[in-house]
Order: C-alpha cells, then structure tokens, then sequence
C-alpha cells in the first residue's frame, strides 16, 4: 500500500513538472525610434530578465569625535624632539664619509717588434683559419640539408592535416543529415508572435519618396516571408509601411513576443540523443563487421601463403 501511495506521489511530481515545462518562455521585444529598446525575458509570473535591483540599506553612521584629545602634554612633547636631536648629531659624528684612495698598479708597457725580430703568428691561429675555411661549405651543405628536410616536414604535416579533416568529415557524415532535420524542427517550436512592424519614411522629392516606399515594402515583406520559412510567425494587421511627401524622415516601430515551450526543445534534444546513439551503434557494427571481413580474408591468404610454400618445397626435395 505505501509503496503504491509513494509511486502515486512520484508520477504527480513528474505530471507536475511537465505541466510546468508546457508553459512557454516569453521574450518581448520593443524598439523605437527616439527611446530605448526593451528586451524582457518572463516564464510563467517571474522576470527572469532584467532582474529588479536590491535596495541597500542605509547603514547608521557612527558618532563623530568633535575633537582628538592627546595623551601627551606639550613638555613630554619637546622632550622626545631634543632627544631625536641628539640621536641625529650623535649618528652623523660617527658616520663621516672617508675618502679611500685606490692606486691603480703601473701598466706594463707592450713590447714593440723590432725590425730584427719579425711579427709572425702563431700556430694555432693558422690552424684554426684553416679549419674555418674547411668548415664553410660544410656549413653550406648542411644548411641545404636543413632547408629541405623544413620543407619536407611542412609538406608531411600539410598532408597529415587534410588526412586528420577527411577522417573527422567521415566520422562527421552519417550525423549530417540528422543534425539537419530535427535543427529545422527546433527553428519552427521558435514562435515570433505579435509581430507589428510600422516604417515611415520620406524625402523630399515625390519621385524619390514614391521610389524609397516601394524598396522599403518589398524589403519589409521578403523579410517576413524568410523568417515565416525558418520559425512560427503570425504577423498583426498593423504591419505596414507609411510614405511622406515634402518631409526628409525614418522613422521605425518594432514590436514583438517570441515564445518558447521548454518540453518541446526537451523532447528535440531527447530524439537527437536516440538517433544518436542508433546511428553510433550502426557506425560501430559496420565497422566490426568491416575488421571480421578482413581478418578472415587475412586468414584465407595466410593458407594459401602456406600452401605454396609446402609445394615450392616439395618441388625442391623432387
């Protein structure tokens, strides 16, 4: 009996909750010309956007002192400045800069060649020139090395990207299609309601007021007729645009309620996740099946290598 009663409360819960996920989100959306657009967000009897600022309370200030009253008298003040005094001419007494006088050791003068003694270099200079002149076109070639093994390594990491995107695209594909179809399905639960647009131009010319009105109306309603394909509209009778003569203007009022039901963007969602998992599944099989293909032709070649080998040997041994 408890256990009846308990699952009679869970099944209200949930009755519950889906009548509250019936109840659709409104947006409301309000722009004129000369004011600021308004841009509301309601479910049911709560704002959810904007959100009404708090009020902070006015906290009490505390009491202010009228005065600073000092524990110190105007002697025990005079007292502590004489006693700095001193501390100060006793400290530059004993910290008198000293003059240190640093000798720079005689400079050995260099020897000059003589014209009997001849300046000649040493060994090791000659040998390190030598070795540098051998090391050149060493350095050349391996620098060409280099620059070929860059490029080959660019065109290697090229090819690996173009065969990583092809990879994705082929594990992407079988989801295409369906992504596809329940994404128009989501569009179209998307109902623009109560839309009323009002558009008043004019120049001041006739000919080019008459020719701005024509543009505008065939604008205005190419516009209504794309989004009547994507989402749910229902356009208000007041939609419609005004032409004025002898008058240069724009003006513009736009008004509109765009509606959401969360269970129907919930029950999408829930279908994209089972045709997910049916066609993640399919994938998966097929590839199974694909491996157990070649392993078994694997196999099949595997004794045919054998048996060829059995006869070469035979041939052999005859």
């Amino acid at each position: 009996m408890i256990t009846i009663i308990a699952l009679y409360i869970i099944l209200g819960i949930i009755a519950f909750i889906v009548i509250l996920l019936h109840f659709s989100v409104k947006v409301r959306l309000e722009a004129k010309t000369g004011e600021k657009p308004v841009f509301e967000i309601k479910w049911l009897f709560f704002t959810i956007f904007p959100r009404k600022k708090k009020e902070k309370k006015k906290k009490d200030d505390p009491p202010q002192e009228d005065e600073y009253k000092s524990e110190f008298t105007d002697e025990d003040i005079e007292k502590l400045i004489a006693d700095a005094e001193k501390l100060d001419a006793e400290e530059q007494a004993l910290t008198k800069p000293t003059e240190a006088v640093n000798e720079s050791p005689p400079q050995e003068k260099e020897e000059e060649p003589t014209p009997e003694k001849p300046v000649t270099e040493p060994e090791d200079k000659k040998k390190e020139k030598k070795k540098k002149k051998d090391e050149k076109p060493a350095e050349e070639s391996s620098e060409q090395s280099a620059e070929d093994t860059a490029a080959e390594e660019t065109e290697e990491k090229k090819e690996g990207a173009i065969a990583k995107v092809k990879r994705y695209f082929a594990m992407v594909k079988p989801y295409i299609p369906m992504a596809w179809k329940y994404f128009k399905k989501l569009l179209k639960t998307i109902r623009i309601t109560k839309l009323d647009i009002e558009l008043t131009s004019g120049k001041e010319d006739a000919y080019e007021a008459a020719m701005m009105y024509g543009k505008l109306n065939a604008a205005l309603y190419n516009v209504i007729a794309l989004l009547s394909r994507i989402f749910t509209v229902r356009v208000l009778k007041n939609t419609k645009v005004n032409c004025r003569f002898d008058e240069k203007v724009f003006e513009y009022d736009v008004s509109t309620v765009v509606m959401v039901r969360p269970s129907a963007l919930i029950a999408i969602v829930f279908c994209i996740g089972i045709n997910f998992l049916r066609i993640f599944i399919r994938e998966k099989f097929r590839a199974w099946r694909k491996r157990r293909r070649e392993e078994k032709e694997n196999k099949k070649l595997e004794k045919q290598n054998k048996k060829l080998e059995k006869q070469k040997i035979k041939e052999t041994e005859l």
